[in-house]
């Protein structure tokens, strides 16, 4: 059972009841993420969810960590361009325990002069991670190139000229801005009563104050220009993609299906045709990105220097073909394929707890799972050839290519 409540602060909560479980899932959304960063914040929001386990006027660090450990509860967190959020699995009786310790760290971190230094450290070492990942580094310069310069560009991390300049001051700033009420949701799935889930968000969130910040954004605008970076690789790595759907727009159903015929899986016409017939790579996929009011989708491959030219033109082909070609047959695999997973999905609590908040973030209207299924079932193939006649305009596809000269 479903249900949702707005607190008087402007907190937002969501509930799934599952008595068939023993445990619950407990996750917290907040509205910061790196999109709403200025060019000198660049990456505090992912510094923030960094700080936020780094102790408070209760607890250390260590002690945050093990008071967690101590009741078998698994904790994690995770930045995006949109939000950060927080997510905890327990058996289900620590529940107030656990909103009691993860209360104390969103709302009054320390963010300590020596933490803050120390933490610098970390992110200057997952930084370098990151450029030494070239799959990593070809996504993130493949969006910040057909974003035109748009927030919605910028490299989660941040740079390490930025992360240097985070200071106690600017970082209790941003997190006072951006950590209220009005920009959080929280949710729970899993076996908890409704009453008793809203009682302890009143209990441990009720005296959250608002910040009185209201967030605005504007949708970005696209450039398609093509771009090759040098790198010292032995591989190119592929970009080529063009602008997708926001999260809640109409057609959102036939780009996950569509997507999924295309390079979503082993059987795809992408996987089958470029590395399965003719040996030009050793993975290639398509992915689907949605944000609030935009989103992409690419193609990405590595391959030799040699075989690009010939990689690239049997890509196209593939794209030429989803206007023209898709089969009955086809179809009605994806489609089994697309409703097992969100069924398979539905049986982790944890999946279920980040769907209300993704919904509730997206404000995207509640679907129960069959309700799902009725969109994907009602798609039909003539609907897909004209959704990608729309989508793949050749003028409108960028290409970017990093590797070897």
């Amino acid at each position: 059972m479903h249900s949702r409540r707005v607190f008087g602060s402007g907190l937002t909560a969501h509930i799934e009841e599952l008595a068939q479980v023993r445990s619950v899932s407990l996750g917290l959304l907040i509205k910061s993420g790196s999109r709403y960063e200025n060019k000198k914040e660049v990456g505090v929001s992912h510094f923030i969810e960094h700080m936020v386990f780094k102790g408070n006027a209760k607890l250390s660090a260590f002690e945050i960590a093990e008071s967690f450990d101590l009741l078998g509860a698994s904790i994690d967190a995770f930045t995006s361009r949109e939000y950060t959020c927080f997510y905890v699995r327990m058996v289900d009786e620590y529940l107030p325990q656990v909103m009691k310790l993860l209360s104390e760290m969103i709302l009054a971190p320390a963010f300590s002069r020596e933490e803050i230094l120390r933490e610098k450290e970390v992110i200057f070492e997952e930084i370098k991670m990151y450029l030494d990942s070239p799959d990593e580094f070809t996504f993130d310069t493949f969006l910040e190139g057909i974003y035109g310069g748009h927030p919605l560009g910028h490299p989660i991390l941040g740079f390490e000229d930025t992360v240097k300049g985070f200071e106690q001051k600017n970082v209790l700033e941003y997190h006072k801005r951006f950590y209220s009420p009005e920009n959080a949701i929280i949710s729970a799935a899993g076996n908890v009563k409704k009453d008793d889930f809203y009682a302890l968000v009143e209990k441990y969130f009720g005296a959250w104050k608002k910040s009185g910040n209201v967030i605005q954004t504007l949708p970005p605008a696209y450039d398609f220009k093509d771009q090759e970076i040098n790198k010292k690789l032995e591989q190119v790595h592929v970009c080529l993609g063009t602008e997708g759907l926001s999260f809640r727009h109409q057609d959102r159903f036939k780009l996950l299906v569509m997507n999924e015929i295309l390079g979503g899986s082993m059987s795809s016409h992408l996987f089958q045709e470029v590395r399965e017939k003719r040996g030009l790579c050793y993975s290639i996929s398509s992915h689907a990105d949605s944000y609030s009011d935009s989103g992409i989708i690419f193609i990405y491959a590595a391959t030799d220097r040699e075989k690009l030219a010939k990689l690239l033109e049997i890509v196209n082909a593939e794209l030429e073909k989803m206007k023209t070609a898709i089969t009955e047959k086809e179809l009605t695999k994806v489609k089994q394929q697309v409703k097992g997973s969100y069924i398979l999905s539905m049986e982790n609590t944890t999946n279920r707890m980040t769907r209300l908040l993704k919904q509730e973030f997206y404000k995207e209207k509640f679907l129960e799972l069959d309700g799902i299924m009725e969109e994907i079932e009602k798609i039909k193939k003539e609907d897909l050839m004209e959704f990608a006649e729309r989508l793949f305009v050749k003028a409108r596809m960028k290409l970017l290519t990093v590797g070897p000269k």
